[in-house]
């Protein structure tokens, strides 16, 4: 198995959204060239980028075609299946056991097996230890997350396997160490534990990749009866649930008072206060990174309500078919997986080069920072940050590039030597230049002046001839030419679509500016010209036609007279 990260980005399908950014909790992304890639050593392998990408430029490895080929090549391959199994798939144990027995495992069980021994080793470590704060380490994503960015609290951290690793290394030691141990499961991250791990797991499929898998054999309870072990106890299914593992554990005994919470934004707000200031009391933090649980994980199929997924598993909790076949357990319980933490470094920038990247995206003062998130960060100042630190770019500002937009087009309005002015579907102005103020006379080239642009003013208060304009938004047509008389003054207007039936562009050219009046009579010059050409053209084509056609009749009258 790989140890790289399990997500990764599609360059070619990114889309300029920024969704990842806004959905990443540690905003472990960097835009260059307006793609949005991963930074591995930032990441923390939660995996719901995946979900939100709308482009499906977010994606994480796959080893579904692996197990196939096992499958395919009749090798033993056991599966070890999450209790978030009962969230997508209806019907009774048995038919379960049945339609997964199908899918060409040569045996099945409970991941919740695995889930028992991390509850009661959590148990035995929290009598010993010393600390006011413990962490349950059953998630992954929380684990890289409080190794990467709260380096305070990895002492806090259970040395404890997760339930995958325990029940892996269960299986190796129940089934022969030859055997293929497949983990399926709600979440992404445990394809990279899984890799970290001391070769419990050979392979990690998803739920969703899971349910991809076709039927090979029918299925049969006569074959699995008898080694398919059910979950040890009730409260082992729950662990997909939040507070499901603190269900698990007995703390009566103990001087840890449980607390669970799950997403990783609410996680990083708890650990962030414990940081500033420290309870009193002991407290055992059981966190996950999905909010609701491990069942609303990002490998999960995107169909089913999260109280009928946790329905779902809770009637399961209490249907519990003890199976005769039981596990020994490994003398060594296998450790905490040793994720990859890197070296993270957080730059101090001073507010210099704070206001210094603020003023580069246009922000000179507080009130320019309007905190939108258009670019993915919650505020301006946080997306300066990542502009020092090279993981973004100005061009994500929204407001920015409105702001540029709006200056290239002002700047063209202006350095035309025609009238142009833009209108909307309500004959509302969007935009105008001067020079079209200028030939409409002084009292709207006042209101230019008072009003740059003349934005939003009602065209209709200021033209005669606003009904063109009316006509060509209705009508949709690209471009319309139109010679129009106000007053003493003389006009061209051309009239073009720039968004069909909503927005039109009106550029007007003054009959009697000498200047004018040349380019008009030689355009149209040319075009008599271009239509002369034209007709000559068709009268040669007609000509020729008739030239040949009297020739073709000509011949056969001779052939046919000296036939004759």
């Amino acid at each position: 198995m790989t140890t790289q990260l399990p997500v990764y980005t599609v360059s070619n399908n990114c889309q300029d959204c920024y969704k990842c950014i806004r959905q990443c909790p540690v905003k472990a992304i960097r835009v260059e060239h307006s793609r949005a890639g991963i930074i591995e050593d930032l990441c923390i392998s939660c995996g719901h980028c995946t979900v939100v990408c709308p482009a499906g430029a977010k994606r994480y490895r796959s080893d579904l075609q692996l197990v196939t080929s096992w499958i395919d090549a009749g090798e033993e391959v056991v599966l070890s299946v999450a209790p978030s199994i009962y969230a997508f798939i209806g019907g009774g144990q048995q038919e379960i056991i049945d339609h997964l027995w199908s899918l060409g495992f040569s045996r099945v069980s409970e991941t919740a097996w695995g889930a028992v021994q991390t509850s009661k080793a959590t148990a035995q470590w929290l009598e010993n230890f010393v600390g006011n704060v413990a962490i349950s380490t059953a998630c992954p994503s929380v684990v890289s997350l409080v190794e990467k960015y709260y380096p305070q609290f990895i002492h806090s951290l259970a040395p404890v396997a997760s339930p995958m690793l325990m029940h892996g290394a269960m299986l190796k030691r129940a089934f022969g160490a030859d055997v293929k141990v497949v983990f399926a499961g709600p979440c992404i991250a445990k394809k990279l534990e899984a890799s970290c791990g001391h070769g419990e797991i050979d392979a990690t499929l998803t739920i969703s990749e899971l349910l991809q898998l076709p039927s090979v054999r029918p299925p049969d309870s006569h074959h699995v009866q008898g080694w398919y072990p059910g979950a040890a106890d009730g409260s082992s299914r729950c662990y997909p649930l939040e507070g499901g593992m603190i269900g698990s554990i007995d703390f009566r005994n103990l001087t840890f008072q449980p607390a669970a919470f799950s997403g990783l934004q609410t996680c990083m707000k708890i650990l962030d206060d414990l940081s500033l200031a420290p309870l009193s009391e002991s407290v055992f933090l059981e966190l996950l990174a999905c909010e609701g649980g491990c069942f609303m994980g990002p490998g999960t199929p995107t169909a089913g309500s999260a109280i009928r997924r946790k329905r779902g598993i809770e009637r399961k909790s209490d249907d519990v078919n003890l199976s005769i076949a039981h596990f020994d357990i490994p003398e060594v319980l296998p450790d905490r997986a040793g994720l990859p933490t890197g070296n993270i470094t957080h730059c101090v920038y001073s507010e210099t080069d704070v206001i210094s990247a603020l003023e580069s995206v246009g922000k000179h003062t507080l009130s320019d920072e309007l905190n939108c998130g258009g670019c993915g960060y919650d505020c301006c100042r946080e997306f300066a940050i990542a502009l020092l630190e090279g993981k973004a770019e100005r061009t994500m500002c929204v407001s920015y590039m409105r702001r540029v937009a709006q200056d290239k087009a002002s700047v063209l309005l202006e350095k035309m030597p025609y009238g142009v002015v833009i209108v909307d579907d309500k004959l509302r102005i969007v935009d105008a230049n001067r020079n079209f103020a200028t030939m409409l006379g002084a009292e709207i080239e006042e209101a230019f002046e008072a009003r740059p642009g003349l934005e939003s003013a009602d065209l209709r208060k200021i033209i005669g001839f606003y009904k063109i304009f009316s006509s060509s938004i209705s009508t949709g047509e690209e471009i319309v030419e139109h010679d129009i008389r106000q007053g003493d003054q003389y006009f061209h207007v051309s009239i073009v679509t720039i968004l069909k039936y909503k927005l039109v562009c009106g550029i007007m050219q003054n009959m009697k500016d000498e200047r004018t009046r040349r380019e008009m009579a030689t355009d149209r010059v040319q075009q008599v010209i271009t239509q002369n050409m034209k007709v000559v053209q068709q009268i040669a084509f007609l000509l020729g036609e008739n030239a040949a056609f009297t020739e073709t009749m000509l011949n056969s009258v001779i052939d046919s007279h000296d036939a004759g």
